[in-house]
């Protein structure tokens, strides 16, 4: 059986671009959490996958709401990544951020790079997290812009380097 720490630590050595994943509460407001196990599946008809872990809140709200919003984040936006990866009980500070409502009243993130609003075709349980297959129904873009990275277990901008 593989270490667990020596795992992720191979693991950090994939760099990643992060995302938010955004859905509602159990009171209809944006939940949101970092998340970079992401990837598209298929072109036709376009359909991508998240993961979530079974222990987060997250997990219980897509369950519920059956819909989720993947929101690609900027350099810009390190602070939000960093501050949407901490459990709702420890974000603290003055992050400032806006929502808008999509489609299928998912919230989009204001200001990410990119946003695809879906809904669950599919789950699937594995280990301790959660597969979610969405169908996208919207997708909103921005002004390209250079992507928020993770690299190491830390923000990355290969341009720095």
């Amino acid at each position: 059986m593989l270490d667990k720490d020596e795992f992720r630590s191979a693991l950090s050595q994939f760099a990643t671009g992060v995302t938010v994943i955004t859905t509602l509460d159990d009171e209809g407001q944006p939940h949101s959490m970092t998340a970079n196990a992401f990837s598209s599946i298929c072109l036709d008809p376009p359909t991508i996958m998240v993961c979530i872990g079974h222990n987060t809140n997250t997990n219980g709200f897509l369950k519920k709401t059956q819909r989720f919003g993947v929101n690609i984040l900027t350099q810009d936006q390190q602070e939000l990544g960093a501050y949407f990866a901490k459990k709702v009980e420890d974000r603290t500070g003055g992050v400032d951020y806006r929502y808008s409502v999509g489609e299928d009243q998912v919230p989009a993130l204001d200001g990410s790079m990119v946003f695809f609003g879906c809904e669950v075709l599919g789950t699937h349980d594995y280990g301790d997290h959660t597969i979610y297959v969405g169908m996208v129904k919207e997708m909103r873009r921005d002004e390209p812009s250079a992507p928020l990275m993770f690299y190491n277990s830390r923000w990355y901008n290969p341009a720095a380097d």
